[in-house]
C-alpha cells in the first residue's frame, strides 16, 4: 500500500489544487453531452405553436457551444497559461462556460414561463422554496456545468492570490528527463488536439453526415439506429487522427516508423489469446453459474442453458474497428508512450498516456447518452480504469515485441467482442471484464517484466530477459 501510495502521488500534480481545475474542465466536457431538460416536462403550450418558439427549441444544441469551447480552452490554459494565467481562466473558460449556462437556463425559463417557478415542475408557487434544493432537481447537464464552474473559480481565486500555479505539471521527482526539446513541445500540442480540438472536428463532421440526413429525413431514431451509422461514424472518426499523425512533427515520426515493424509471429498470437481468452472465459463462467442454477431450481421444469447461445460470432463489418484501433495504437503507443516512459519511467508513463487516452474518449463516451450525474460518474470513473489497465497490457505488447502491431490486434479484436456483445449480457459485466484485464497487467509485469532505456537518445524500448526457471 506504501508503494501503490507513492506512485500515485508521483503521477498527481506538483501542486494537487491543479487537480481542481482539471476536474472543473473533465465536468465541462461531459456537461453538455448530458441532459439538459427534466425528463417528462412538455414545453408550456403557449410555446408550441410559434415560429420563434420552435427555434429557441431547436436551437439548445448549439447553445452549448461555448461550453464546449470552454472545455476545449480549459486544456488549453493546463499547457499555455501566458503571462496572466488568471485573466486567460477567467476569459477563455469561466466566461464561455457562464454564457453558455445562461442561455440554456434562459431557454428554460422562457420555455416553462407559465409555471409560477421554473426551477419547478409543477404549478405551485417558488415561496419559501430553497433554491440550493429546487436548483439540485435540474437536470445533470447543469449539475455538472455547476460542479465544473466552481472547481475552476476555487482554483482561479488559489492562482489570483499566488498559491497555486500553472501550467500543469508533475514533481520535479517524477520527471527523469527534465529538458524540454521541440520535439516535447510538439507532442504537448498533439495531446491538446486529442483530448480537445479533435472532437470539434468531429463534431463537424458528425452534423455533415448525421445532422443534415436526420434534418432531411426527420427520422432520428431509424437512422441512429442504422448500421450505416455506426459503420461511417468510425471510418470517420479516423480522419482526424491521421491528421494528428502530422502534427506530432518529425522527430517523434522517427520514434514511430521503429516500431512500425513486423515482430516474431508469436507476439499475433498472444496479442490474440489475451482478449479472446477473456472474453471466453468470461462465458464459460456465466454458462457454469447458469447451468448450476438450472440444475438447483429448474432441472426437469425447464430446458438447460444451451452451450452455444454464449459464444455469439461479431457481424462481419465490425472488421472496421481496426482501422480506428490502428490509429490510436499508433498515436498512444507509437506516438506517446516511448516519449513519456522515456521521460517520466515505464510505469508513469505507461499510466499517464493510459490517463490521455481516457481523456481522448470522454466526449464521445457521453454521445446520445440520458445518463443521470450518478450514472456519468460511474461512466467516467469506468472509462478511466478501462484506459489505464488496457495501456499497461497493450504498452507491454509494444514494449515486448519492439512493434504496435500486437497492440493494434488485441485493441482491435478487444473493440469488436465488445461492440458485437460477445455472450449475454449480466449486471457489472463490464466491471468484470475490465478487473480481468488489469489482473493480466499485473501477471505480465510481475513475471514478464520490461524495461526503457533512460537516455536521451530516441531508441526507446528494450525487453528484459527472461526471468529463470
Amino acid at each position: 500500500m506504501r508503494r501503490l501510495a507513492e506512485f500515485l502521488r508521483s503521477v498527481i500534480p506538483a501542486d494537487p489544487a491543479q487537480l481542481l481545475f482539471v476536474i472543473g474542465i473533465v465536468c465541462l466536457v461531459i456537461a453538455p453531452h448530458l441532459r439538459w431538460w427534466p425528463s417528462g416536462l412538455a414545453v408550456s403550450p403557449e410555446h408550441a405553436a410559434g415560429w420563434f418558439d420552435r427555434q429557441v427549441v431547436d436551437i439548445g444544441v448549439l447553445l452549448l457551444f461555448p461550453i464546449i469551447f470552454a472545455s476545449v480552452a480549459g486544456y488549453f490554459v493546463c499547457f499555455w497559461p501566458g503571462d496572466h494565467p488568471t485573466s486567460r481562466v477567467f476569459r477563455m473558460v469561466c466566461l464561455p462556460a457562464l454564457g453558455g449556462f445562461g442561455l440554456m437556463l434562459g431557454r428554460f425559463l422562457y420555455l416553462t414561463k407559465p409555471y409560477s417557478s421554473v426551477l419547478e415542475t409543477t404549478g405551485r408557487t417558488a415561496h419559501g422554496t430553497n433554491w440550493v434544493e429546487s436548483l439540485w432537481k435540474l437536470p445533470p447537464g447543469f449539475h455538472f456545468c455547476l460542479i465544473g464552474l466552481l472547481f475552476i473559480f476555487v482554483f482561479a481565486s488559489r492562482l489570483a492570490f499566488g498559491i497555486a500555479m500553472l501550467p500543469l505539471a508533475l514533481p520535479k521527482s517524477s520527471v527523469l528527463k527534465s529538458e524540454v526539446d521541440e520535439s516535447w513541445r510538439w507532442l504537448q500540442i498533439l495531446i491538446w488536439v486529442l483530448v480537445g480540438p479533435f472532437f470539434l472536428a468531429d463534431d463537424v463532421l458528425a452534423w455533415l453526415t448525421m445532422g443534415i440526413p436526420i434534418i432531411l429525413s426527420l427520422r432520428l431514431p431509424a437512422y441512429i439506429q442504422s448500421a450505416w451509422f455506426s459503420r461511417r461514424t468510425s471510418l470517420l472518426e479516423c480522419l482526424p487522427l491521421v491528421f494528428a499523425l502530422w502534427i506530432a512533427g518529425r522527430q517523434n515520426r522517427q520514434v514511430l516508423r521503429t516500431l512500425i515493424r513486423v515482430p516474431q509471429y508469436v507476439y499475433f498470437a498472444i496479442a490474440m489469446a489475451f482478449p479472446i481468452g477473456i472474453s471466453v472465459f468470461i462465458s464459460v463462467c456465466q454458462y457454469l453459474l447458469d447451468r448450476a442454477a438450472w440444475a438447483a431450481h429448474d432441472f426437469g421444469r425447464l430446458n438447460p442453458p444451451q452451450f452455444g447461445s454464449y459464444f455469439d460470432l461479431p457481424e462481419p463489418w465490425l472488421v472496421l474497428l481496426f482501422l480506428s484501433a490502428f490509429l490510436e495504437e499508433t498515436i498512444f503507443r507509437g506516438l506517446l508512450q516511448p516519449r513519456f516512459s522515456q521521460r517520466y519511467g515505464l510505469y508513469r508513463g505507461i499510466f499517464l498516456v493510459g490517463i490521455v487516452w481516457a481523456a481522448f474518449h470522454f466526449f464521445s463516451d457521453f454521445w446520445f447518452t440520458r445518463l443521470s450525474a450518478q450514472g456519468a460518474l460511474f461512466k467516467l470513473g469506468l472509462r478511466v480504469f478501462m484506459c489505464i489497465t488496457l495501456s499497461f497490457v497493450l504498452g507491454w505488447l509494444t514494449l515486448r515485441s519492439q512493434s504496435i502491431f500486437p497492440a493494434v490486434i488485441a485493441h482491435g479484436l478487444y473493440n469488436v467482442l465488445v461492440y458485437s456483445n460477445f455472450g449475454p449480457d449480466f449486471l457489472g459485466k463490464n466491471v468484470v471484464r475490465i478487473a480481468l484485464w488489469g489482473l493480466l497487467a499485473l501477471v505480465l509485469f510481475r513475471y514478464w517484466p520490461v524495461c526503457v532505456e533512460s537516455e536521451p537518445s530516441l531508441e526507446v524500448a528494450v525487453a528484459a530477459p527472461e526471468p529463470a526457471g
